[in-house]
């Protein structure tokens, strides 16, 4: 490998670590406020609310902007973009080819907004609407917000293409801050009246801050003369190289973008299948319960899961479509990462099993109270989530490498693949939830055994791509030292007796329960450091990459 690859692909590192950092530093910003914001929010709406705006007004959001922008954001970020291995006049037609892709997620997204939000409105009765004041607004808000955000996709995908982190933290936090500023005030001034009202004003503030944060962003380049002009940011005909005509569309990336979106509508059957069901098979009630219990279960998949899988899928893709005069080298640093961070999932999601399992009555009698933590099975729906976590992060970055490096053909039999993993999650469901009658908790079930089969598949395809480069890994690689899994068991074992013997009802026995789940995390840590030096070793080195 020579200097110009190493220099690459240091470059390729160090920009997304940064990345990373800044996307969890605004997930953890966004959650934390979120989080802080549903706790006092829940305590003046009513189950049902919840209910509706967590479940069917953010579904309603998801599948419009999921379907129409997902696939195409996926491909387009494929490529290579405007780096050294291009001459300027090929940096400058891969700009405009995907600048004239990235236009094709806002028609999409204008037909989805007016089918979903047609159904939605087509769902609610009169007793809905006299029970539930402002239900149909809201649901138009929530489509008229979703929307707005498609207007910009192509500054997006811009902006993600050349690395614009830093741009994409400080808008999307600021529509954060709004969005929770909104839906705080309406919600703690207007009454029960404007509760379900607040939630969609919020989406349609968040939508309006992304578009002017983007636009804003991009004309000011133009001001500064760091780019010709507004031309550049719109469609416009490519001259091809033999300069025999002109196109609009780069057909490879087209009809990726094309296969990557019909796949989208499965993966969004599989993502976003919970609240599918639970819409379908539960009360608004249960879907309240459901939601209250996704709130704090998702905070650290939010904070640190979405911005790993998220800059591993664009640091996979640069590593894939860099030229290297050495031919394996970049498959050993694509290995290397993604093995750090599956290893890395794995330790988390010890924690979630080994510890968190025996805290969630604890943690939702402090915050939400009695009413939630006896009164309703919240606790044991937390439980199983925790189990449930591990399997997220995994699934993850897992699938986002095989989205970064898959060709066309792997694309399309995996859009066959994911038919049956659709089935499979549905049969789970059905059998989970309404056979067996587990409600909420059989939905977190079949959500594991969903992933459990995806991250199957996912990982086979892994395998077989390195040991096209001579690379051989193996499921084994993923878990850390026997004495760090020993170690974690022992600390279900006597946080699990701390539960049951020294209880968590009152507050003296909340803080022993707690001190001990402490004193037996601090000797997990030891133990960590002691057996898992070289995994932490990965870590720093990945972690100084990122500052030189």
């Amino acid at each position: 490998m020579d200097k110009h690859d190493k220099d690459t692909d240091s470059n390729l590192l160090s920009s997304t670590a940064k990345g990373a950092s800044y996307l969890i530093m605004l997930q953890f910003v966004s959650r934390i406020l979120t989080f802080s914001l549903n706790q006092i929010v829940l305590r003046f709406i009513s189950a049902e609310t919840l209910g509706i705006a967590s479940v069917n007004l953010e579904l309603l959001a998801s599948t419009i902007l999921f379907i129409s922008r997902e696939g195409f954001r996926s491909a387009l970020i494929r490529t290579s973009g405007d780096n050294n291995t291009h001459s300027k006049n090929t940096s400058s037609s891969t700009q405009q080819q995907i600048i004239n892709l990235a236009y094709i997620p806002t028609f999409i997204g204008l037909l989805m907004t007016l089918l979903t939000c047609s159904y939605y409105l087509s769902t609610i009765t009169e007793s809905d609407s006299l029970k539930y004041p402002h239900y149909r607004t809201s649901v138009v808000l929530y489509g008229i917000g979703s929307f707005i955000e498609l207007l910009v996709e192509p500054l997006f995908i811009l902006a993600l293409n050349n690395l614009y982190f830093k741009l994409r933290v400080s808008i999307e936090g600021v529509a954060v801050f709004l969005k929770c500023t909104v839906t705080f005030c309406f919600t703690l001034y207007g009454g029960k009246e404007y509760s379900i009202l607040s939630f969609a004003l919020a989406q349609l503030s968040y939508g309006l801050v992304m578009m002017v944060g983007y636009v804003g962003f991009f004309l000011l380049q133009i001001r500064k003369k760091k780019m010709e002009s507004v031309q550049q940011l719109i469609p416009q005909p490519i001259r091809k190289s033999s300069n025999e005509g002109t196109y609009y569309f780069d057909e490879v990336l087209l009809h990726l973008g094309v296969t990557m979106t019909k796949q989208s509508l499965l993966k969004h059957v599989l993502t976003e299948g919970d609240k599918m069901l639970i819409s379908a098979l539960s009360t608004l009630q249960d879907q309240g319960v459901y939601a209250f219990v996704v709130n704090y279960g998702s905070l650290v998949v939010r904070i640190l899961f979405q911005p790993l899988e998220e800059t591993g899928r664009t640091l996979f893709s640069k590593l894939h479509a860099s030229n290297h005069n050495t031919p394996n080298e970049g498959p050993k640093t694509a290995a290397n990462v993604l093995m750090i961070i599956i290893r890395l999932h794995v330790l988390l999601g010890y924690i979630f099993i080994f510890f968190a399992t025996n805290y969630t009555t604890t943690l939702i009698d402090l915050l939400g109270g009695k009413s939630w933590s006896i009164n309703t099975n919240a606790p044991a729906v937390l439980s199983v989530y925790c189990m449930y976590v591990p399997f997220m992060g995994i699934n993850g970055i897992t699938e986002a490498f095989v989205q970064a490096v898959a060709t066309k053909q792997d694309l399309s039999r995996l859009s066959y693949y994911m038919i049956t993993f659709s089935i499979i999650f549905m049969v789970s469901g059905f059998i989970f939830m309404y056979m067996l009658n587990l409600g909420a908790i059989g939905l977190v079930m079949a959500n594991m055994v969903n992933l459990g089969v995806r991250i199957l598949y996912s990982w086979n395809y892994i395998e077989m791509y390195f040991k096209t480069s001579g690379i051989l890994l193996s499921v084994t690689q993923w878990f850390p030292h026997l004495a760090t899994t020993l170690s974690f068991i022992l600390s279900w074992v006597v946080t699990y007796w701390s539960k049951s013997h020294i209880g968590w009802y009152t507050l003296q026995q909340k803080m022993i329960h707690i001190a001990i789940g402490g004193a037996m995390f601090m000797m997990v840590s030891s133990v960590i450091l002691w057996k898992e030096r070289v995994l932490i070793n990965d870590i720093r080195i990945l972690l100084k990459k990122k500052q030189t």
